[in-house]
This record gives structure tokens, C-alpha cells and sequence, in this order.
């Protein structure tokens, strides 16, 4: 009986108490429960808010013409001696171009004065035979009433007045003939020394001193500023596109960005490519013709939701983007995607308007995490 005491208070007692106190019967109970790890928070990040959009700005290709063009030429064939200008020029209304040889144009003048003072010459001999026949005629007309000579004798001279009379018209002609020929001469002298059409600029040179210039090939090109830009538009476009509408225009030889005012707008559209041509009125320095232009037309579509394209987070067949909630914390969200407007992409679905998405610093987002400075 001692010993079995002796165990019960020596070694099962001890033990019990053991147990009990490595079990927590010793200590104030904690009820169970899952344990939150600590929020994350992530910093250098770009946020933007979601949109929506009604317009939608299309590019198209255009060209860069002048107000107006002139192709120089000339009417005569000779030798260039002398050229006043050079590409790139400016040059005033009347101003001397070029000049070519005048040697045979004058050559062919004298020629032809001489020819006037011989048809004159000619008139004149015609004049006087003719007087002298009328008087013939007239006279043997009164003898033909007074039975004085026969019909015969009379048909003779009338005949001899009605040749010297047609004669003297021949020789008239003649005259005027001869005036014309020497006039067209002295204008084609006119056309020896080019001169410019209009106020405006060279853009292209095609002969120097000792070419032969030849009637109906250019010899200089002129354009005349300002200058517009020409575009095709899809008639889709034709009842919003008014004459007066602002245009943002990009010319990408001059990098520049520029501002147009349409001033002109075809009446019909092309059956064939169904466009419609536009020239706006550009406000710039520095442009030519034929330079390549971009137009940028803003086209009024049904409202959308856009993002950022930069927004749009993709990871092999999955197309989302990181959501900022209004606690401020991140969550990665599908979303399906449509078309682009240049930087910009639609949203047909998993956004609302005025929701935030992250744009920059997809690297360091983590579902969850709190978004901070």
C-alpha cells in the first residue's frame, strides 16, 4: 500500500501535471483562428483612371500641295543665255527668269517687215491699175447706154474691172496678211525672256546657260504659297467634315505638328474608292510641294471605355489589368479588349467608368497589395 502510494505521488502525479500544463490547462485560452500575414505595400507605380470615350482621332495620308503651280516654258527653240534664278528662289509677279538667244526670232522680224513693205508695195500697184480700170469701165458704161460700142466690147472691160478690182482686195489681204505675221513675230519675241506668272518660289530647275530650250518642255516649276494639304476621306466622314473644321496635320520631313483649316470639300463622292478629297489651309514655314503629310480627323463614334494600351497586363492566353480598389488595394482583373485609338485601347468588358488601372510599374504589383507613394 506505501509503495503503490509512493507511485501515485512520485511519478503518476508529476506526469498528470506535466501533460496538463503542455496542453494549455494552465493558461488563458486563445480561440482559433486563421493568421493574417502583414499587407504589403508597393510604391512607384503609375495610375490612371478609366474613360470613356465618344470621339476617336483616325490618321490618314495626305499631301502637301501649293495654292497654285506653274510649268515655265516656252513657245520658241533656241540656246538659254542666261538664268537669273536658282531652286529655292523667291520670286516676284513679272520678275526676268531666264532669258533665251533672240538671234532668229529678230532675223525672222527683219523678214517679215520687209514682207509688209512688199505687200504694201503690191497693194498699191493693185490700187492704181485698179483706178485706172474703173475709169475704163465707167466710161465705156456710158458709151454702152448711148449704143456707142457693142455688149461685147463692154463685157471686155467689165471683165478687166472685176479682175483688177478682186487684184486690189487680194493685195489688201496681203497687207493685213503680212501685219499679222510681222505682229506674231514681235510677240514671240516677248517669249525670248521668261518671266514669272506669279509671286512665289523655284522648286526645280531643269536648263542652264547653253541648253536648247524646246517649245512644251518645262524649263523652271513655281509654286505659289500658302499651302494645303490634300486628302482622301471615306464618306463616312462626309456630314461631319465642314468647310472651316480645324485639323491637327503632322509633316514628318520637317517634324512638325501643324494646324489646318479646311477650305475646300469635294461636292460628290468617288463611286470607285468612295472618298471624298479635302485641302485644308496649313499655317507653317518651310513646306513644298509633294511633301507627305499625316491628317488626323476626329470621328464621332458610340461612347466606349478606353484604357491606356500601357494598362493592358498580358501573361500567355490571359489579357487583364491590375485594378487599384477604393481601399487602395491591388487586384488583377480579366478584361476583354477591342479596338485601338492610337495610344489608347477599348474596353468591351471587366471596367467601369472611373475606376483606377495601374499603367507603369507592372514589375512590382502583387494581388493584394496596398498601393503607396
Amino acid at each position: 500500500m506505501r509503495s503503490f502510494l509512493k507511485y501515485v505521488v512520485f511519478l503518476v502525479l508529476p506526469v498528470t501535471l506535466v501533460i496538463l500544463w503542455l496542453s494549455g490547462a494552465f493558461h488563458h485560452r486563445i480561440d482559433a483562428k486563421e493568421v493574417e500575414p502583414p499587407t504589403k505595400t508597393v510604391s512607384g507605380i503609375k495610375v490612371a483612371s478609366v474613360k470613356v470615350k465618344d470621339r476617336s482621332v483616325l490618321s490618314f495620308t495626305g499631301t502637301i500641295v501649293p495654292s497654285d503651280r506653274a510649268e515655265i516654258s516656252t513657245r520658241n527653240m533656241g540656246y538659254v543665255v542666261e538664268v537669273l534664278v536658282k531652286e529655292g528662289d523667291r520670286v516676284k509677279k513679272d520678275q526676268v527668269l531666264l532669258r533665251i538667244d533672240t538671234k532668229d526670232v529678230r532675223a525672222q522680224i527683219e523678214s517679215a517687215r520687209q514682207g509688209v513693205v512688199q505687200a504694201q508695195k503690191n497693194y498699191e500697184m493693185a490700187k492704181a491699175n485698179f483706178e485706172a480700170v474703173k475709169k475704163t469701165y465707167e466710161r465705156f458704161k456710158k458709151l454702152l447706154e448711148e449704143k456707142a460700142i457693142t455688149q461685147h466690147e463692154f463685157d471686155m472691160i467689165e471683165a478687166k474691172f472685176k479682175s483688177a478690182k478682186a487684184q486690189l482686195e487680194s493685195a489688201k489681204a496681203g497687207v493685213e496678211m503680212a501685219k499679222r505675221q510681222l505682229e506674231a513675230l514681235q510677240n514671240t519675241l516677248t517669249y525670248t525672256e521668261i518671266k514669272a506668272p506669279f509671286d512665289g518660289f523655284v522648286v526645280s530647275k531643269f536648263v542652264d546657260k547653253g541648253d536648247i530650250a524646246r517649245p512644251g518642255y518645262p524649263l523652271l516649276i513655281l509654286e505659289k504659297p500658302p499651302y494645303k494639304v490634300e486628302v482622301s476621306l471615306p464618306e463616312r466622314l462626309y456630314t461631319q467634315i465642314r468647310v472651316g473644321d480645324k485639323l491637327t496635320v503632322y509633316v514628318p520631313s520637317l517634324k512638325k505638328r501643324l494646324k489646318a483649316t479646311v477650305v475646300e470639300k469635294e461636292a460628290s463622292v468617288d463611286p470607285m474608292s468612295r472618298t471624298f478629297k479635302v485641302k485644308a489651309l496649313l499655317q507653317g514655314n518651310g513646306l513644298k510641294g509633294g511633301f507627305f503629310a499625316k491628317v488626323f480627323v476626329e470621328e464621332k463614334i458610340k461612347k466606349t471605355i478606353v484604357i491606356p494600351q500601357k494598362a493592358v497586363y498580358r501573361r500567355w492566353d490571359f489579357t487583364g489589368v491590375w485594378v487599384v480598389k477604393p481601399d487602395g488595394t491591388l487586384e488583377l482583373r480579366f478584361v476583354r479588349t477591342g479596338r485601338k485609338f492610337g495610344n489608347m485601347v477599348e474596353v468591351l468588358s471587366g471596367l467601369k467608368e472611373g475606376e483606377k488601372v495601374v499603367v507603369e510599374g507592372h514589375e512590382r504589383v502583387c494581388e493584394g497589395c496596398k498601393v503607396g507613394g
